[in-house]
C-alpha cells in the first residue's frame, strides 16, 4: 500500500500517514486521524463562566477538552438596600472575594474528548473593597451601596421564610462540585463546532455555596468560523438540576432547568511585535436563573461581558477579566490567567 506523508495545519508540528486516494484506510489509521483532529479542534475556546455565588454550585460550561489550569479572582457584592424581597420572605447577603484554581484534565477517546474539571476556592473578605472604592471615585461613579457595608467582609447568606438555604462567614478553602464532560468536535479549526454533555458530582456543599447537593447534568453545542484574523464563536447549553427530594435549595427555586449562551468576536494577530501578535476576544454571556426569591438581582436572567487576551509570544497563556453587563447578576469583576498544556 502506497502512503503519503501529510502534516496537519494549525497545531504544534506532528505528522500522520494517510492512505492515498482509492485505497481504504485501516481502522487504526482512521482512529488516529480522528484523534488528531479532536486535538486540533480543542483549540476553539469556551468563554469563562459566571462566578457569582448563587450559581457557583451549578454545572460548569461545556469545556473544549484541553488540559489547562487557571487562577481566577472574583469580587462579589449585593447592595444592602436590595437584601430583602418586597414581601419580606427572602433575605440575601453577598459580600466577599474568592481566589479559585480551576484545573481541567483532558484525555482523547477516539474522536472525542473526556474532561475532568476540579475547582478549589479560597473565599474570604479579601482586599478588593478599597480598590473598587478608589476606582469608582476616580471615575466619578456611584459606589453601588459599598458605602453602607463594612470593608473586607465575608458574608454569603440566603434564607427563605426563616429557613437558611446557605451561609458562609468564615474564610476557608473549599472543594467545589466536580464536573466530568464528554465532548465531540467536528469540522475544521476554521469552520467547525463541538457538542457534548457533562455530569456534575456533589463533592461540594450546598450549605456553603460550594455545590448544590445534587448530581446535575448539562448538554451543549458550539460553533465557530474564522474570517482571516477574525473569529466568531457561539455556544448554547441547557442545564438540568437533579436535587435531592428534600433539598432546602428547592425552597428558592421555581424550576430545575435553565439555559445559558455565549457569543463572541475575536481578533488574532500573527505577528511577533507587541501589537501585531496580540489577540483579543470579547464575549457577551447570557445566563438564565432558576431562582424565585423576590430579589430581582437573583431572580432575573443575567448578562455578562468577558474580555480575553493572548499573544503569539506566550502561546500557552490566556489573560482576561469579566464584568456584569447591566443586570448586576454577576460578580463586580473577575480576573483570570490560564496556562494550557499541550494545546495552544
Amino acid at each position: 500500500m502506497t502512503v503519503t506523508f501529510v502534516k496537519l495545519p494549525s497545531h504544534p508540528p506532528f505528522s500522520v500517514f494517510i492512505p492515498t486516494a482509492g485505497q481504504a484506510p485501516s481502522r487504526a489509521l482512521r482512529a488516529a486521524a480522528f484523534a488528531l483532529a479532536a486535538l486540533v479542534l480543542g483549540a476553539q475556546e469556551t468563554p469563562r463562566p459566571n462566578r457569582v455565588a448563587w450559581f457557583e454550585g451549578f454545572p460548569e460550561p461545556l469545556p473544549e477538552g484541553v488540559t489547562e489550569v487557571a487562577l481566577e479572582s472574583s469580587s462579589q457584592f449585593l447592595r444592602p438596600d436590595m437584601e430583602h424581597s418586597a414581601d419580606g420572605r427572602t433575605f440575601a447577603r453577598l459580600d466577599g472575594d474568592a481566589w479559585q484554581v480551576t484545573a481541567d484534565f483532558a484525555h482523547a477517546l477516539g474522536s472525542s474528548r473526556l474532561n475532568l474539571r476540579v475547582r478549589l476556592s479560597e473565599r474570604s473578605g479579601g482586599i478588593t473593597d478599597q480598590l473598587i472604592w478608589n476606582w469608582h471615585s476616580l471615575l466619578g461613579v456611584d459606589q453601588g451601596g459599598r458605602q453602607y457595608a463594612p470593608k473586607n467582609r465575608l458574608a454569603y447568606h440566603l434564607e427563605r421564610d426563616g429557613i437558611v438555604v446557605g451561609d458562609l462567614s468564615r474564610p476557608g478553602l473549599a472543594l467545589m462540585d466536580v464536573d466530568i464532560a464528554w465532548v465531540r468536535p467536528f469540522g475544521t479549526p476554521d469552520a467547525g463546532g463541538r457538542f457534548g454533555a457533562s455530569v456534575q458530582l456533589p463533592t461540594g456543599k450546598q450549605s456553603d455555596f460550594s455545590g448544590d447537593g445534587g448530581t446535575d447534568g448539562l448538554v451543549g453545542a458550539a460553533l465557530w468560523r474564522r474570517y482571516g484574523h477574525w473569529r466568531v464563536f457561539g455556544q448554547a447549553e441547557r442545564v438540568v438540576l437533579v436535587l435531592p427530594e428534600h433539598s432546602v435549595l428547592r425552597t428558592v427555586l421555581d424550576r430545575t432547568s435553565f439555559s445559558r449562551a455565549w457569543a463572541s468576536l475575536g481578533w488574532r494577530g500573527d505577528g511577533d511585535g507587541p501589537l501585531s501578535g496580540l489577540g483579543i476576544e470579547v464575549a457577551l454571556a447570557y445566563a438564565g436563573s432558576p431562582y424565585r426569591t423576590g430579589i430581582v438581582r437573583i431572580d432575573r436572567a443575567g448578562w455578562q461581558q468577558h474580555w480575553t487576551f493572548r499573544h503569539t509570544r506566550l502561546p500557552r497563556w490566556r489573560f482576561g477579566f469579566s464584568e456584569e453587563a447591566g443586570t448586576y447578576t454577576a460578580p463586580d469583576i473577575t480576573a483570570f490567567t490560564a496556562y494550557r498544556f499541550g494545546e495552544r
